[in-house]
Protein backbone atom coordinates (compact mmCIF):
# COMPACT_ATOMS: atom_id res chain seq x y z
CA UNK A 1 0.00 0.00 0.00
CA UNK A 2 1.58 3.53 -1.11
CA UNK A 3 0.53 7.05 0.14
CA UNK A 4 1.74 9.56 -1.64
CA UNK A 5 3.09 12.52 1.15
CA UNK A 6 6.82 11.47 -0.44
CA UNK A 7 6.87 10.32 -3.67
CA UNK A 8 4.46 11.06 -7.00
CA UNK A 9 4.63 7.61 -8.47
CA UNK A 10 2.03 4.46 -8.39
CA UNK A 11 3.72 1.09 -6.86
CA UNK A 12 4.76 -1.39 -9.28
CA UNK A 13 2.34 -4.26 -8.72
CA UNK A 14 4.53 -6.51 -7.40
CA UNK A 15 5.07 -3.87 -4.41
CA UNK A 16 3.70 -5.27 -1.21
CA UNK A 17 5.39 -2.37 1.44
CA UNK A 18 3.59 0.08 3.11
CA UNK A 19 5.25 3.48 2.78
CA UNK A 20 4.53 6.30 5.18
CA UNK A 21 5.76 9.77 5.40
CA UNK A 22 8.18 9.13 7.69
CA UNK A 23 9.95 6.75 6.23
CA UNK A 24 13.92 7.52 6.44
CA UNK A 25 15.58 8.06 3.01
CA UNK A 26 17.23 4.46 2.88
CA UNK A 27 14.08 2.71 3.14
CA UNK A 28 11.90 4.16 0.13
CA UNK A 29 12.04 1.22 -1.64
CA UNK A 30 9.53 -0.99 -3.38
CA UNK A 31 9.72 -4.30 -2.58
CA UNK A 32 8.01 -7.66 -3.50
CA UNK A 33 7.05 -10.50 -1.67
CA UNK A 34 9.96 -12.71 -1.12
CA UNK A 35 10.12 -16.33 -2.57
CA UNK A 36 11.90 -19.28 -0.06
CA UNK A 37 13.95 -21.86 -1.02
CA UNK A 38 16.36 -24.55 0.69
CA UNK A 39 19.50 -24.40 -0.44
CA UNK A 40 23.61 -24.29 0.68
CA UNK A 41 26.47 -22.19 0.19
CA UNK A 42 30.15 -22.00 0.38
CA UNK A 43 31.34 -19.69 3.34
CA UNK A 44 34.62 -19.65 2.09
CA UNK A 45 36.66 -20.75 -1.04
CA UNK A 46 38.07 -24.33 -0.42
CA UNK A 47 39.05 -27.19 -2.05
CA UNK A 48 36.78 -29.15 -2.50
CA UNK A 49 34.17 -26.27 -2.41
CA UNK A 50 31.99 -29.16 -1.09
CA UNK A 51 33.99 -28.54 2.38
CA UNK A 52 32.88 -25.12 2.93
CA UNK A 53 28.79 -25.83 2.22
CA UNK A 54 26.36 -25.15 4.70
CA UNK A 55 22.71 -25.17 4.71
CA UNK A 56 20.69 -22.12 4.56
CA UNK A 57 17.31 -20.76 3.18
CA UNK A 58 17.38 -18.27 0.35
CA UNK A 59 15.07 -15.63 -0.16
CA UNK A 60 14.68 -14.02 -3.97
CA UNK A 61 13.23 -10.60 -3.97
CA UNK A 62 12.37 -7.35 -6.42
CA UNK A 63 13.27 -4.17 -5.11
CA UNK A 64 13.00 -0.46 -6.78
CA UNK A 65 13.97 2.87 -5.16
CA UNK A 66 11.39 5.22 -5.28
CA UNK A 67 12.35 7.92 -8.10
CA UNK A 68 14.37 5.14 -9.89
CA UNK A 69 13.45 3.02 -13.08
CA UNK A 70 15.67 0.14 -12.38
CA UNK A 71 14.18 -3.17 -10.82
CA UNK A 72 16.65 -5.34 -8.88
CA UNK A 73 16.26 -9.40 -8.35
CA UNK A 74 17.64 -9.94 -5.02
CA UNK A 75 19.09 -13.40 -3.73
CA UNK A 76 20.12 -13.33 -0.22
CA UNK A 77 20.17 -15.88 3.22
CA UNK A 78 17.36 -15.39 5.10
CA UNK A 79 18.75 -15.11 8.26
CA UNK A 80 21.64 -12.61 7.28
CA UNK A 81 22.49 -10.52 4.08
CA UNK A 82 26.09 -11.90 3.26
CA UNK A 83 26.49 -13.66 0.67
CA UNK A 84 24.03 -11.65 -1.22
CA UNK A 85 23.27 -11.44 -5.26
CA UNK A 86 21.76 -8.38 -6.76
CA UNK A 87 21.10 -8.38 -10.55
CA UNK A 88 19.12 -6.31 -13.02
CA UNK A 89 16.09 -7.76 -14.16
CA UNK A 90 17.40 -8.12 -17.52
CA UNK A 91 20.59 -9.95 -15.90
CA UNK A 92 18.23 -12.31 -14.08
CA UNK A 93 16.36 -13.33 -16.89
CA UNK A 94 19.98 -13.59 -18.85
CA UNK A 95 20.69 -15.97 -15.32
CA UNK A 96 17.96 -18.02 -15.78
CA UNK A 97 18.55 -18.85 -19.95
CA UNK A 98 22.53 -19.99 -18.74
CA UNK A 99 20.95 -22.11 -15.93
CA UNK A 100 18.74 -23.87 -18.17
CA UNK A 101 21.43 -24.45 -20.52
CA UNK A 102 23.58 -25.80 -17.49
CA UNK A 103 21.04 -27.92 -16.30
CA UNK A 104 20.14 -29.14 -19.53
CA UNK A 105 23.53 -31.22 -19.67
CA UNK A 106 22.47 -33.31 -16.67
CA UNK A 107 20.76 -35.91 -17.07
CA UNK A 108 17.43 -37.04 -14.68
CA UNK A 109 19.10 -38.89 -11.46
CA UNK A 110 22.70 -38.02 -12.28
Amino acid sequence: MCTRDWFDEVCPSWCVREHHADDQPADRYHCSEASYLPAVVAMEDTIPVTASLQGTDLQVWLGRHIGDTLTWVVIEPDERREPRLVLSAESAITLVQRLGVQLAQVAPGS
